[in-house]
């Protein structure tokens, strides 16, 4: 029988060990939270950096959207002119001069690239450039001479028909009803600006005005 000396020995080698059991639990308890902690912390890092920000609305997404218009024609005009050209001062000898009806168009429009916006919560406002007329062509097929007088010195009808078609230019520009182009062209640009914009305007106002005029136009 073991005496009661060697029962307190044995007593403490066994309280001993047993705590040597516990303190090695306890540290891979401890090692095991950290790796799991470390494995949390890493996904939840690399969830952040592979989610797709939403998409937010900007000025520069509106810009995008007007610019792939580039200039925008939204105005046309069909004029019918009548031209008298004459050049040169002495009858048949170097006096030219004709009539001539003609038809051309004019082209009205911006350059929507110019164009600047602003975003706020509630408005998307459109500052557009001025509508101009951006183009006059005479239809060359349409040109009709009479009354025509050529002259020794001054022959060539080719060099009178390029002048007649310059004098048909200018007088689109001094008789045609240009400033009523010009309001339809902005009519038009107004309702394709808008139709460009409300896709993606979230719910906002679109408000338009033009960089010649303090007149806004605010379409819901």
């Amino acid at each position: 029988m073991l005496s009661r000396k060697d029962k307190e020995v044995y007593k403490a080698q066994e309280y001993v060990e047993r705590m040597k059991l516990i303190r090695t639990i306890i540290v891979l308890i401890a090692a095991l939270v950290l790796i799991i902690g470390g494995l949390l912390i890493a996904l939840r890092i690399a969830n952040t950096r592979n989610k797709e920000p939403e998409p937010t609305l900007t000025s520069s997404t509106i810009n995008q959207q007007l610019v792939s218009c580039s200039t925008l024609t939204t105005a046309e005009l069909t004029y019918n002119g009548l031209v008298r050209f004459s050049e040169g001062d002495i009858p048949f000898i170097n006096q030219n001069s004709f009539s001539m009806i003609y038809t051309a168009t004019a082209k009205a429009g911006i350059d929507v690239s110019q164009a600047e916006t602003t975003v706020t919560d509630t408005d998307i406002i459109v500052i557009l450039p001025a509508c101009e007329v951006q183009e006059i062509n005479v239809d060359s097929d349409s040109l009709e001479f009479f009354d025509e007088r050529t002259s020794i010195f001054n022959p060539s009808k080719k060099t009178d028909v390029v002048t007649a078609i310059n004098y048909a230019e200018d007088d689109v520009e001094a008789k045609a009803d240009l400033d009523g182009l010009i309001d339809r062209a902005k009519s038009q640009t107004e309702l394709i600006v808008k139709g460009l914009i409300e896709p993606i305007s979230e719910g906002r106002n679109i408000i338009i005005h033009y960089e010649d005029s303090s007149d806004a136009i605010l379409i819901y």
